[in-house]
């Protein structure tokens, strides 16, 4: 078992950019096929050497395997994938340019994995809507999800909607009708309030919030300013140290209320800092098919072992298996409509195939791992091109570590 020291989820896009591919070793501004003959060319970028380097080499390491797994079946539009990986080190500016060399040079891609911040992704998605590129994407922002907008876009990452439905059942099961909620005062952290404001209200329960500095080492005069309030539950908002920072906080002020981690600062590893006395009152959210509950899916176990066995699958130990199954699906899902849409791979051609109707079905009826225990999220229709969350998927459990195919191995209560 490996010990989680978990890091973000992925930013990114653009700079000096390696192409790699299922056998060729390609470079941006080198001759390639036009799109529709050759290779199914995947111009993917992410931040591999800034801040979030981690999570974008985990998001890496699932499109790897995904792009592994494709190929073995025959790949995109019976078109072998090649792979254009791109360092923009979470700057929209070098995203942009990196694309749109990419076409300027006749490398028009047929797909872009368009970054791992929603920053990225906007500024890249009027490029693929102008050129009609389809794309596919992990980052989370409602703005990504308007089809109108952006006809050829699809998104992979379940809603935050999904995890505030969720956590309302849970509150609801036990009779908690006051939630606060401390977050990291920053565009993320302020968007992320706002849907769990709505989420929390519309379910007619009690809401109140107080925002901390991004860059803040004690977080007890937001926490004491909550408490004033006399809530029976917490959530608390964040990504990387101002997680432990929060929980170090409450600890210190030995107040002992239920503390919820919302789907960011869950990925903190938590029982790396404190005992399992100091968080007997804290429970993280994971997916259930993320979690290792003694019953392993065959097609987990496969892709897991594939993306681990990655040139960027060490990280996976500190990242778990979520972040790069999540990934891989942008990649299963071009194969599946390539298949629908008999082999065409326009970027209409696959929109139309994708919301014609993917099964409800999970398990053996789709090729991702995400609907490995539940239905399969990646219902779209031609007004919603993100997942319909089952509220029953995220767990909410006690912190722990990852094993070594990166699932959340829950810890026990102090």
């Amino acid at each position: 078992m490996m010990t989680s020291r978990a890091k973000a989820l992925v930013a990114g896009v653009a700079a000096a950019a390696l192409v790699l591919t299922g056998c060729s070793d390609t470079r941006l501004g080198d001759d390639a096929s036009a799109s529709g003959d050759g290779p199914y060319r995947i111009f993917f970028t992410a931040d591999m050497s800034g801040p979030t380097s981690s999570a974008s080499r985990a998001v890496l390491a699932g499109v790897k395997a995904a792009t592994e797994q494709v190929n073995e079946a025959g790949g995109i539009g019976g078109r072998q994938v090649e792979l254009i990986e791109n360092n923009d080190q979470n700057d929209p500016t070098k995203a942009v340019s990196a694309l749109q060399e990419e076409i300027n040079s006749g490398n028009r891609p047929d797909m872009v994995y368009p970054g791992g911040s929603s920053a990225v992704s906007l500024s890249l998605l009027p490029i693929t809507t102008r050129e009609k590129i389809f794309s596919a994407g992990a980052t989370q922002s409602d703005l990504l999800n308007d089809p109108e907008k952006f006809p050829y876009h699809f998104g992979t990452t379940e809603p935050v909607a999904t995890y505030v439905q969720a956590l309302v059942n849970e509150l609801r099961s036990k009779g908690r009708q006051k939630v606060a909620m401390v977050f990291s005062n920053d565009p993320t952290g302020q968007a992320s309030e706002a849907v769990y404001r709505k989420g929390i209200e519309s379910a007619g329960l009690e809401f109140t919030s107080v925002g901390y500095p991004s860059d803040a080492l004690n977080m007890t005069p937001q926490l004491e300013q909550l408490r004033a309030t006399n809530p029976d539950a917490l959530v608390f908002e964040g990504y990387g140290t101002p997680v432990q920072y929060v929980i170090q906080s409450l600890t210190g002020m030995r107040w002992d209320i239920p503390a919820y981690g919302t789907a960011t600062s869950s990925t903190f590893p938590l029982v790396d800092h404190f005992s399992p006395e100091q968080l007997a009152n804290v429970l993280v959210v994971q997916e259930n098919w993320a979690v290792d509950d003694g019953e392993v899916a065959p097609e987990m176990t496969d892709f897991a072992e594939r993306a681990i066995a990655t040139s960027e699958g060490s990280v996976i130990a500190d990242t778990g298996i979520r972040t790069p199954s999540v990934a891989s699906a942008t990649v299963q899902l071009a194969r599946w409509a390539a298949e629908k849409s008999d082999g065409d791979t326009s970027a209409q051609a696959m929109a139309d195939a994708l919301t014609s109707g993917i099964p409800e079905d999970g398990g053996d009826a789709t090729p991702w791992v995400t609907d490995a225990k539940g239905p399969n999220p990646y219902r779209y229709t031609v007004t919603n091109h993100f997942p319909t969350g089952s509220p029953d998927v995220p767990l909410f459990i006690t912190p722990g570590t990852y094993n070594d195919l990166g699932l959340y191995v829950p810890g026990t209560k102090g």
